[in-house]
């Protein structure tokens, strides 16, 4: 995708301003502005020091998940109007509800005028997962598009509206560790220095647990800037070695083992191994490219690994989805009998879907469970930490008062 500067007036205004504009061409960026009624005066490759520029447009011109959403339900209900295919993509393209529905039409109307098919056309973008671009592709050869993309537009809601679930039970006990941590910071390296050498001036023995406090904040003090840069270190580090397919995996293995935390990021993966499943088995695209597509959209690669082996089992030993997961890993046992009861009643992707539906119930009842865990536990901890600091400065000052 390339960016444009340009200058161009309406057509009932002399008045001439200035914008920006993507497009594959130069000609395609001339053809775009035509069609929205611009006089053209100037357009001209974006002059870019450092790509700061663009890097700013690609950013404010994010494309998010809930814009592709919003895009396919308007697409879809073109479609079904008897609206042609390209015809609609340019409806959308000039007339979108947003500019980032603009943003995203464009590259795919410019796709479908060059003569590709929708799903080549949304290949040549960034802004399409593997799973969705194959089941567009599976619609167009099956003739029923707007049909995919309302089932499409569906799963992506489903998906968005549990993320939004998690996010909105998780936001309350991070907003209060951010806050117990800086006022724990604050106290102990702004607070306790300035008391304790008015305490240390007054002369006379201090009190163990004073002593210990004075020593704490002391040490944090110094090496409070040496931890933030451990922290960043040890962050960039990490993912430079997760580059390593090993490493990657080996971390990954390790954090389905975590405690609490662990559960939770299996059923996340297999929630969704089991949707992305369904959506490609109710698209009737055949298990084994199925089961290939699907592990793109399972990150944790030690899951991904057992995946593959099942797709290997099934396209080489022909064996159903059932044994091929129990043989190709350590996959739940709820999991796979219930898998073989859709293989074996012909009802794969509403078992499969259903296993989804079921994980991702059991992962917001442990989210609930563990936050209404940590916020009481997070309030005893800073009540504890900050009253024991308050005790140990004053215990000083209350023993030289009863020496008077």
């Amino acid at each position: 995708m390339l960016y444009f500067d340009y200058r161009a007036k309406a057509a009932n205004s002399n008045k001439i301003f200035r914008g920006v504009i993507t497009s594959d061409t130069k000609e395609a960026a001339v053809e775009n502005l035509k069609s929205k009624g611009l006089t053209i005066v100037e357009i001209s490759p974006m002059a870019d020091f450092l790509s700061l520029r663009k890097t700013f447009h690609s950013f404010s011109d994010r494309i998010t998940k809930k814009t592709i959403l919003e895009f396919f339900e308007q697409l879809a209900f073109m479609l079904n109007t008897d609206i042609a295919l390209y015809d609609a993509l340019i409806i959308l393209r000039d007339n979108g509800a947003s500019n980032k529905i603009k943003a995203l039409s464009r590259p795919l109307a410019d796709g479908i005028r060059k003569g590709l098919s929708l799903h080549e056309s949304m290949e040549n973008t960034s802004y399409f997962t593997v799973t969705t671009i194959q089941q567009i592709k599976s619609g167009e050869e099956g003739g029923n598009v707007p049909e995919t993309l309302n089932r499409v537009a569906t799963e992506m809601s489903r998906e968005l509206e549990f993320k939004k679930k998690i996010k909105g039970a998780m936001t309350y006990p991070i907003i209060i560790c951010v806050v117990m941590v800086i006022v724990l910071w604050v106290l102990m390296t702004l607070v306790v220095p300035s008391i304790s050498e008015t305490i240390i001036g007054l002369g006379g023995e201090l009190p163990t647990i004073t002593k210990i406090v004075i020593a704490v904040s002391t040490g944090m003090k110094k090496t409070t800037p040496l931890f933030i840069v451990l922290v960043i270190t040890g962050i960039a580090l990490y993912k430079f070695m997760c580059r390593n397919k090993e490493f990657k995996y080996s971390a990954d293995r390790f954090k389905i083992k975590l405690p609490l935390f662990g559960k939770i990021i299996e059923k996340l993966e297999l929630s969704r191994f089991c949707k992305s499943l369904s959506a490609m088995q109710e698209s009737g695209i055949p298990l084994v490219r199925s089961l290939n597509i699907t592990q793109n959209a399972v990150k944790n690669t030690y899951i991904r690994r057992m995946i593959e082996k099942a797709a290997h089992l099934v396209e080489v030993s022909g064996l159903n989805l059932s044994l091929a997961l129990s043989k190709g890993g350590k996959f739940p046992e709820f999991m796979i009998q219930l898998i073989e009861v859709g293989v074996n009643t012909g009802k794969t992707d509403e078992v499969l879907s259903r296993i989804s539906n079921q994980y991702e119930k059991e992962i917001d009842g442990s989210v609930k469970k563990i936050t209404s865990m940590i916020e009481p536990l997070m309030i005893i901890v800073v009540g504890v930490l900050a009253g024991t600091v308050v005790i140990s400065m004053f215990l000083p000052l209350m023993s030289i008062m009863d020496t008077f």
